[in-house]
């Protein structure tokens, strides 16, 4: 079959790479569609995105709309004669004439058991949550929001110390052989896939920028939880004596005993090389890497001999 492959971001690279590794025999990638340049660091020179960049290195045919919906782009299309479009965090929204260009069907890579975490934040919602196993679900794109039939779908666990970036990169790298298995059902003209079970449906909810900020009243399992659903982004971030410090290596801690009730309030262990933040319950928090606003990324131990003041060191909310 002709394929068209639509992704942005380094994820979203291993299926396509699988594909062109594993697939040529059976399938074609004639062309790959991703988000245009952005500019990027202190110059702002335009960027392409990852698997812009790696089709362009690999000789496929790239086009790089503004919009998806764009009469040009959608004609560009229609002239490839597709057989099957697998979008995989392309970052846009597909319209109606958009899914009728391919013969058989366009397909989505979702990172989530659905038809729970619908949406594009599924990875955070898990990690949000506390969960222990997530899913790579492979399903027929429609025009509600992932709620197309599932072609199929695999589960994965989740580690205990993985961040979205991590998860990310494991269940998309793992996705590859997933695709080629739903690109083998869609050879059947009658397969339909499996509706999804509307009763229990979830939805992602919308990660702001502000996300970050930790309070420190809530529970050690949840802030640690929120750290690894915001690496890398929006980060976690706190204050110290004004100063905003970003905490860039986090692990939980359970502890029999505390030295201080203080929420926040922290110490330098030297056994572990580790700042430990108390905490609203019998958990304490260790926190190795971690960067002032400003400066660069330090240790904990750099970080601690750093300070001026070690009598009374608190992370708080705010900047004062």
């Amino acid at each position: 079959m002709r394929l068209l492959y639509m992704g942005s971001p380094e994820p979203a690279l291993a299926p396509l790479r699988y594909l062109l590794e594993h697939a040529s025999g059976l399938h074609t990638v004639v062309g790959v569609v991703s988000q245009p340049p952005r500019p990027v660091g202190r110059s702002k020179l335009p960027v392409d995105p990852p698997v812009a960049l790696f089709a362009k290195e690999q000789g496929l045919p790239v086009l790089q709309p503004a919009k998806a919906s764009a009469l040009e782009f959608l004609e560009a299309l229609r002239q490839l004669e597709i057989d099957v479009i697998i979008t995989c965090a392309y970052g846009q929204i597909l319209s109606t004439a958009f899914l009728e260009i391919p013969k058989r069907a366009t397909i989505n890579i979702h990172p989530s058991a659905l038809p729970q975490y619908r949406g594009a934040t599924p990875i955070p919602a898990a990690l949000l949550a506390g969960d222990n196993e997530t899913a790579v679900t492979v399903l027929f794109t429609v025009k509600a929001l992932d709620a197309g039939a599932i072609i199929l779908q695999q589960p994965f666990p989740i580690l205990p110390e993985e961040t979205t970036g991590i998860l990310s990169q494991r269940l998309f790298s793992a996705s590859g052989p997933l695709v080629v298995e739903a690109l083998a059902c869609l050879q059947d003209p009658s397969f339909t896939g499996h509706p999804q079970d509307e009763a229990r449906v979830t939805l992602c909810q919308k990660i702001s920028k502000e996300a970050g900020l930790v309070d420190w009243t809530l529970p050690s399992h949840v802030i640690h939880n929120r750290f690894r659903a915001f690496s890398p982004w929006p980060g976690t971030y706190t204050y110290l004596q004004g100063k905003r410090i970003t905490l860039e290596a986090m692990h939980l801690l359970p502890v029999e005993k505390s030295d201080s009730t203080i929420p926040g309030t922290f110490h330098y262990d030297k056994a572990t090389k580790s700042l430990r933040i108390t905490c609203n319950d019998v958990c304490e928090l260790q926190v190795t890497q971690l960067k002032s606003e400003g400066g660069k990324s330090v240790s904990a131990e750099s970080f601690w001999n750093g300070l001026r003041d070690k009598t009374h060191v608190q992370f708080t909310r705010n900047e004062k």
